[in-house]
């Protein structure tokens, strides 16, 4: 076993890290990244919950999880000798360290298993499996076979969570060995270690592969207010921006582009807003009346917490729902689950004495509430007819604005209600507590369900408030769009 050295070493996250951008590894590395958020909090605890299911699939293996790092060095050189299961084997060879998720003794070496919280393997999950197996081979180990494991999305829970119909394994070995260079990007993002100043790196694709990176709004701040990576099409954005035109009003005439991207450009060229008169007079002359203007809020859990629920299912606790008339009359109704029980019965039978028989239901993006509603009619078959029902009355807001009937320039390329609303009302949400659909789910878990936050009363009038903004704005925004075609 290959001894510590005193310089940081290069772990697996941070490998993963320089894997994305050698900026981020540095940052990451000096300890410098912007503090985490709820969410990203959520994403650890999720990932840590499926880890338990997981272990007891191996009822020998010895937890190492708690050990400081010289601890676990040494603890796992004893355990590798008497050929015993491990969580959290840790292993440093140089400058290199690595903890696996476990490590099981097989004829003729080892398998190395990955954990990871989703519910498929993802390509991220080869290169780090691949980092693991160098550093293990490295100090001496033979790493036979690898696998993931990972969350079986098709498993619903019924009573006590069964692990063997929770994780699902795939062999991955084959994948793993063609990674290639593993010596070379080591030596790489160990050299970036000793930089005084981050690297430069221009901005890319990899700003958002495989996950957004927390340095995005510092690295993408010096974008003009009205930029390229705001068209629609990704691939024409990416090629102007390498050919160094950032500004969409330095794209020179005769540039091919998109229907939609032109309607942008001329939008920011004229700095005006770009109106198609006669497709919104069509989009709302087929309004059937009353509107029922419905939004839902939802959290999910990768473990999931509630019988007849999956692996990060959206479950609602909260919908507003504003039921405009012809005539103008407006009426409001909202529901906001108590935390401790299942909250989909109890949100599904006054939402069923709200929605009347007749008329159009108004969502905004109507793919999120079409799955939401499409999985409490599969979980809930009592009310099955009823929803199949709302589900054929379902009419998209978002339609005028996705198909850029309407576009201002402040939407910057975007079509959801957090940036229509403003552009089309002038109100917006940046005055509200909670003011996004992330916040709402995360601060509603973690004060009514986990009860980890004290003010979970005020978190309850921020959220009623938040989610009345949703479907009012959505009677402001249709109010608007017939002002526009007088």
């Amino acid at each position: 076993m290959i001894l510590p050295s005193k310089m940081i070493p290069l772990t697996k996250s941070l490998f993963m890290n320089g894997e994305q951008c050698t900026k981020l590894l540095w940052y990451a590395q000096r300890k410098e990244l912007p503090e985490i958020t709820l969410s990203d909090r959520h994403k650890f605890t999720q990932g840590r919950d499926f880890e338990k299911y997981v272990k007891k699939l191996f009822p020998d293996g010895v937890d190492l999880s708690e050990l400081k790092n010289e601890d676990n060095i040494k603890e796992t050189q004893k355990l590798t000798g008497k050929k015993k299961t491990i969580f959290e084997a840790g292993f440093q060879s140089q400058d290199l360290f690595v903890k696996n998720d476990i490590l099981e003794p097989v004829n003729g070496g080892w398998n190395l298993y990955e954990i990871k919280a989703s519910t498929e393997v993802k390509p991220e999950h080869i290169p780090d499996l691949a980092f693991q197996k160098y550093v293990c081979e490295k100090v001496g180990l033979k790493i036979k076979k690898c696998f993931v494991l990972f969350l079986n999305k098709e498993y619903t829970k019924n009573g006590e969570i069964n692990p063997q119909e929770l994780v699902s394994k795939k062999e991955v070995t084959d994948e793993v060995n063609n990674v290639a260079n593993l010596e070379e990007h080591s030596k790489k993002y160990l050299a970036v270690f000793q930089n005084k100043t981050a690297p430069n790196v221009s901005i890319g694709k990899h700003c958002n592969k495989p996950h957004e990176c927390s340095l995005k709004p510092m690295c993408w701040a010096y974008l003009p207010e009205y930029n390229v990576i705001q068209l629609t099409n990704w691939r024409q954005y990416w090629k102007l921006f390498e050919d160094g035109i950032l500004d969409i009003k330095n794209i020179q005439k005769g540039t091919k582009l998109t229907d939609k991207d032109q309607i942008i450009k001329e939008a920011c060229d004229k700095n005006k807003t770009v109106v198609a008169k006669e497709q919104i007079k069509e989009f709302l002359a087929s309004l059937n009346y009353p509107l029922y203007h419905l939004d839902f809020e939802t959290f999910d859990t990768a473990v999931p917490i509630f019988d007849k629920s999956r692996p990060y299912q959206k479950i609602p606790f909260q919908y507003s729902l504003h039921v405009q008339q012809k005539d103008g009359k407006i009426e409001h109704f909202e529901f906001l689950a108590e935390g401790g029980i299942d909250p989909r019965p109890l949100l599904l039978e006054n939402l069923k004495n709200q929605i009347g028989k007749a008329g159009d239901v108004i969502v905004f993006n109507k793919s999120f509430e079409i799955t939401v509603l499409t999985r409490l009619a599969e979980d809930f078959p009592e009310h099955k007819d009823w929803i199949n029902e709302v589900l054929k009355r379902i009419v998209d807001l978002a339609d005028p604005f996705k198909n850029f009937y309407y576009y201002n320039p402040k939407q910057k390329g975007q079509y959801s209600i957090k940036k229509v609303l403003p552009s089309l009302t002038g109100n917006g949400y940046s005055d509200l507590e909670i003011n996004n659909g992330g916040d709402a789910s995360m601060q509603f878990f973690y004060s009514n369900i986990k009860h980890d936050l004290a003010n979970a009363n005020e978190i309850r009038k921020n959220l009623l408030k938040y989610c009345c903004l949703d479907t009012e704005g959505m009677v402001w925004i249709t109010n608007e769009l017939k002002k526009l075609i007088k």
